[in-house]
């Protein structure tokens, strides 16, 4: 396994770098700069991958703000039904008014980044690797879409549920024919970048947008750990003069299924958890 994570970490900090250099990269600090590479956002067509509703703006709401700044188009694809946090844990609150809650919440905070294209596939959260019946509607959704760019909690994440959103990613384009630039964000687990993105003209929308998840916030202060790990990402950049920034590990979608696929082993399928 340690030879394993050698061979990936290595692929990680050059595998982008052909890419990323075409799409206006800029320097970064001595420490980074052999393996992440600054990018700018444009008005690519986007879908992003959110097992439940917050990860898209904790991962990569800043950077989204710019795409729409740009003139992006983004829909944004909630995975799970999102029942099983926030107010979960109070028994008197039902699944479908929990779900209810966290679809309103959704839509209030991404029309803060101005994203208006939203689609529910209903999985059941917790368990999303058991739902291999979401494929055909993943697939519908990307083919709709047509996306130059799918933003995806990155398969190292700790959440099962996010490490089943590339799974799922895998199965939905399997055999269709798609081509499209992958962008693993982070949410509860750090990556190793090779993409950073400067999101201090973005970074109070995003504010805004975490705002909006009241039902999570009451859990934990998803809104200071999620700045702090952009704050802490800003430290990349050179001159001092960014304050926040976006991480990510961005490259072909045959490169990201390939790591996948590498890593997880024979795991890398839909399959019920343990």
């Amino acid at each position: 396994m340690k030879a394993l994570t050698k061979f990936f970490l290595r692929t990680l900090s050059r595998s982008a770098r052909s890419y990323l250099r075409s799409q206006g990269l800029l320097r970064v600090t001595k420490i980074f700069n052999k393996s992440a590479l600054e990018w700018q956002p444009s008005n690519e067509r986007i879908v992003v991958l959110a097992p439940h509703m917050d990860d898209e703006v904790i991962g990569c709401g800043g950077t989204l703000a710019r795409h729409i700044g740009c003139g992006s188009q983004v829909t944004v694809v909630f995975l799970t039904d999102g029942c099983g946090g926030g107010a979960a844990g109070n028994a008197s609150t039902g699944r479908a008014a929990i779900a209810a809650t966290r679809k309103r919440e959704a839509q209030l905070a991404l029309a803060e980044l101005g994203i208006m294209k939203l689609v529910f596939l209903e999985g059941e959260d917790g368990r999303l690797g058991a739902n291999a019946d979401l494929v055909d509607a993943l697939r519908s959704a990307l083919v709709a879409a047509r996306p130059d760019i799918v933003y995806l909690p990155f398969f190292l994440e700790e959440h099962p549920d996010h490490r089943a959103a590339s799974a799922l990613l895998s199965e939905a384009v399997s055999g269709a024919g798609m081509s499209f630039q992958c962008h693993g964000y982070e949410v509860w687990t750090p990556l190793f970048p090779n993409c950073l993105v400067r999101i201090d003209e973005t970074v109070e929308a995003k504010r805004r947008a975490i705002g909006h998840y009241q039902s999570q916030l009451a859990e934990a202060d998803y809104l200071h750990t999620a700045l702090g790990l952009n704050a802490y990402r800003s430290s990349a950049l050179l001159n001092g003069q960014c304050r926040f920034a976006e991480a990510f590990y961005a490259v072909s979608l045959s490169q990201y299924l390939d790591l996948f696929r590498t890593y997880c082993g024979s795991d890398s399928h839909l399959k019920s958890p343990a």
